[in-house]
């Protein structure tokens, strides 16, 4: 394996994605049998691994990767899909069998323009997408290699759909993609890997679906690096940029000190900053003193704050306003000091409802800071804290009054 670069932005690619060989096997002989639902914070490399099968898939498989989260409707989710597959296996017949199901839209396009089928199927799939997407999905019987539909953000697609048509639609298309994933002649042929920044669990709560909707999937979460990866990716960093007296190993475990939960991409940006300050300051070495500095002047500064502002953003734009006020109180209060136990939380909750929240609405407010990885209770003290260390520092430092 060759030495990663720092990529800060991007997805993570080839032999910069840096040890999950052991998520990207489980996946593997997951897909045997069924489907699976990745769930991971932002930043914490999913988007890396679904890639990852696409760039190297095993032989017989092919791979493709949709990024839906700017996606509103059901009938352009399909026209996502169709346009995807036309752009890759794209033949005249092919796209004669597509108008046929697709109807009239598409007559007047005789040649494989994507652009051009994809505003075509939009129209054509507003009223019938249910059949319609059913018969253009169940084409790919006629190809010859086993097919990986990737959905990158599903959360946010059934979301959008919520807002933008109604809960009761969103509901809809969860269990018309459920019946997609058990059409017989499609179980062996077509598999689908969905991945979710936000827990799932909310998302089926306030469209009225229950678990059945994705009972069916293999659930899996992208963890944090384990110490010792941790260590190996950091010194390989250095190393990259420094040669190997950058990576001594106490300085190794300074990175992982300061950073806490050993995040990849919260690493690169401690790497990052620290090789900045090294250089503003015109050292000849790296030491403790300037990653300390960095992280407190450069990764948690506030021209680095897109990459933990969607933490916050997205309380505003999936919870309710009351739950919203709720949580970021809840929040607050935890970052300044440091844990809470539940009673505590409780006592706070019902001051910022006015008394209005009822007990069963402050447990499920709990399980969606748990579920969308803001928060953990640790069963060893009963207490709950910030998920990562990082993100309870820059909360502090940009959020609390």
């Amino acid at each position: 394996m060759g030495l990663p670069r720092i990529v800060i932005g991007p997805p993570v690619r080839g032999h910069d994605l840096w040890d999950r060989n052991n998520e990207v096997a489980q996946i593997w002989k997951t897909l045997n049998t069924g489907s699976v639902l990745l769930s991971a914070p932002r930043r914490f490399g999913k988007t890396s691994i679904m890639l990852s099968l696409v760039d190297r898939p095993k032989e017989g498989w092919h791979a493709h990767f949709l990024d839906v989260e700017w996606v509103s409707g059901p009938g352009d989710f399909v026209a996502e899909i169709t346009t995807t597959l036309i752009a890759r296996y794209g033949s005249k017949e092919l796209l004669r069998k597509v108008g046929k199901i697709a109807g009239r839209a598409l007559d007047r396009i005789k040649e494989v323009e994507v652009i051009k089928v994809k505003l075509a199927l939009r129209e054509s799939l507003q009223d019938e997408w249910q059949d319609k997407g059913k018969a253009l999905i169940k084409l790919l019987t006629g190809i010859e290699q086993k097919i990986i539909l990737i959905v990158d953000e599903l959360p946010l697609l059934v979301l959008n759909i919520a807002k933008k048509e109604s809960p009761e639609h969103a509901e809809e298309f969860l269990f018309w993609l459920r019946g997609l994933r058990n059409i017989p002649e499609l179980q062996d042929k077509v598999h689908w890997i969905f991945g979710g920044s936000i827990g799932m669990e909310k998302v089926l709560q306030r469209v009225g679906a229950g678990t059945k909707a994705i009972n069916d999937l293999y659930m899996l979460p992208i963890r944090e690096f384990s110490d010792e990866e941790a260590r190996k990716f950091v010194r390989a960093l250095l190393q990259k940029e420094l040669g190997t007296n950058g990576a001594i190993p106490q300085l190794v475990d300074r990175f992982l000190r300061v950073i806490g939960i050993p995040i990849p991409y919260f690493l690169q940006i401690l790497v990052r900053e620290s090789l900045n300050e090294m250089e503003r300051e015109g050292a000849k070495e790296l030491s403790g003193e300037i990653i300390e500095k960095a992280y407190q002047d450069g990764v948690l500064a506030s021209y680095n704050r897109t990459y933990f502002e969607h933490y916050y953003e997205r309380i505003r734009d999936y919870y309710d306003q009351e739950l919203a006020n709720a949580a970021n109180a809840l929040l607050s209060q935890m970052a300044r000091a440091g844990s809470l136990a539940r009673e505590e939380l409780w006592n706070l909750y019902k001051q910022e409802t006015r008394g209005k929240g009822s007990e069963d609405d402050f447990s499920y407010l709990l399980s969606d800071l748990e579920n969308d990885f803001y928060i953990t209770n640790d069963t060893a003290d009963g207490q709950y804290r910030f998920a990562t260390k990082v993100l309870q520092d820059w909360w502090l430092r940009h959020h609390v009054a």
